[in-house]
């Protein structure tokens, strides 16, 4: 196996570990959702290298839709930071009673 082939293995199996053992907090757990996007899009682009198809377009896509799960990642931590004081993710519970 290529070096590159095993890192493109490992990065997503990383991200999964940190997020299910730095739940604590929001902002974490957001940066483990964003490496998990990174690494499909490292996977995916070296997919396309080695069927050597034009992968201008989805790697766009990809990118776009990860900006934009960025953006609306750092909206929400702004507005519950501000709602409720910190970003706790045991703070956000559907049900208050």
């Amino acid at each position: 196996m290529k070096y590159q082939t095993i890192v493109i293995i490992i990065i997503p199996i990383i991200t999964i570990i940190n997020l299910l053992l730095h739940h604590k907090y929001l902002l974490l757990t957001l940066l483990s959702l964003e490496a998990i996007t990174l690494g499909i899009l490292i996977f995916i682009i070296n997919t396309y290298i080695i069927i050597t198809i034009n992968f201008s377009i989805v790697s766009i896509l990809i990118l776009t839709v990860g900006a934009c799960e960025a953006r609306l990642g750092l909206t929400l931590l702004v507005l519950i930071s501000r709602y409720y004081g910190n970003d706790l993710v045991k703070n956000l519970r559907l049900s208050k009673c």
